[in-house]
């Protein structure tokens, strides 16, 4: 299997919270401040980073503390990040993959990470994997559930 992407391209996912034109610049905002943060992309740092007036991500929260509190801006920035996602190239074949992955760091933070860093972590991989087993497995029931009710 092929995968090359030497310069990452950010596209929004449906229902993001944000113009498809944006998601390029929120895209690098995000990896800005998880590269400055040591690869873990926390919602606590992006609400932080966000909260500049000239940060890209600074509109697409609530700052009016009589409608929200940190913990609904904490929400808005888990939303942001899961509505970003990459197109890379998988044998020979464009496809839409998420930005950053929620996995537990050695602090047991949950964090997001890059694509990249949850392949080449080991502990992030088998977390990955992990879900993606459990994932499965609860599909596998639900098509069973299906195939029992024919209409």
């Amino acid at each position: 299997m092929e995968c090359i992407n030497s310069h990452k391209t950010f596209i929004r996912r449906e229902g993001a919270p944000f113009k498809k034109e944006e998601a390029q610049v929120i895209g690098e905002t995000l990896d800005e401040i998880r590269q400055k943060n040591k690869g873990n992309l926390k919602s606590e740092d992006i609400v932080q980073e966000a909260k500049n007036k000239k940060n890209p991500l600074h509109n697409l929260f609530e700052w009016d503390n009589n409608i929200c509190g940190e913990q609904y801006r904490l929400q808005q920035a888990r939303n942001i990040t899961n509505h970003i996602v990459e197109e890379i190239i998988v044998d020979g074949s464009p496809v839409e993959q998420r930005s950053f992955l929620s996995v537990q760091n050695s602090d047991e933070e949950i964090v997001y990470v890059s694509r990249e860093d949850a392949i080449t972590n080991i502990d992030y991989r088998q977390q990955l994997l992990d879900q993606m087993i459990s994932t499965l497995e609860n599909l596998t029931v639900t098509i069973k559930l299906f195939k029992k009710y024919k209409y």
